[in-house]
């Protein structure tokens, strides 16, 4: 049981890194498969991967006011204005319940949210988030903490991450929360110079998150 959990954290972080690979320059690097994304998300490099020959500006941003429902159906959100369903770029990738994309760009980088859904208790989550903090800083990348967030009542807690993403310095903050019986890792990610803008538009979106 305890593996499962594991495979959400690491492709929650690789699938960050396939969906803004895909709004990077280069959209020509094929995604890896699933599999080998279950066990390669702390050593992949992060221009490695990306989205098979995905338009890097999203073409029909959500309506502000547009509620929009994950995959599992365990949730909806409003997305900030201008932002898009974009759970199709994460295409292949396990476990993937929503992506939500920003239709603008700050440094060449779109924010995003990535969320990954899987069968899973409290003690496993506290486990895993525990585990990929030490993977991420073993790969060199900058790893301290972030402060809780509320999900419609549900507490979440995880961790920040820095790292450089074909020139661009990247901020994800990466949180998991435990509703159910089930573990939903929430990944944000904005380039650095707009992490205070991300963090605020993160905000918002959490407001509007409705269990279901």
């Amino acid at each position: 049981m305890k593996a499962r959990p594991t495979r959400v954290l690491s492709v929650g972080v690789l699938t960050c890194t396939l969906v803004l690979t895909g709004c990077s320059k280069d959209t020509t690097a094929s995604t890896p498969p699933a599999s080998a994304a279950s066990s390669s998300a702390s050593t992949t490099p992060a221009g490695s991967s990306g989205s098979s020959g995905s338009s890097a500006t999203p073409t029909t941003p959500t309506a502000e006011g547009d509620e929009v429902r994950s995959r599992s159906g365990a949730f909806t959100v409003v997305p900030p204005e201008g932002w898009t369903e974009a759970t199709d770029k994460a295409k292949g990738v396990a476990d993937i319940d929503l992506v939500l994309l920003s239709s603008k760009k700050v440094g060449d980088f779109a924010n995003n949210l990535v969320v990954t859904a899987a069968d899973g208790d409290q003690s496993v989550l506290d486990d895993e988030l525990a585990k990929g903090r030490k993977q991420l800083a073993a790969a060199g990348r900058t790893v301290s903490a972030a402060p809780d967030k509320t999900v419609a009542g549900a507490t979440a807690v995880g961790f920040t991450t820095a790292f450089e993403q074909r020139g661009i310095k990247v901020l994800a903050r990466s949180y998991g929360v435990q509703r159910g019986g089930r573990i939903y890792l929430l990944t944000l990610s904005s380039s650095q110079a707009d992490a205070t803008h991300a963090m605020a538009e993160f905000d918002e979106l959490l407001s509007t998150w409705a269990w279901t």
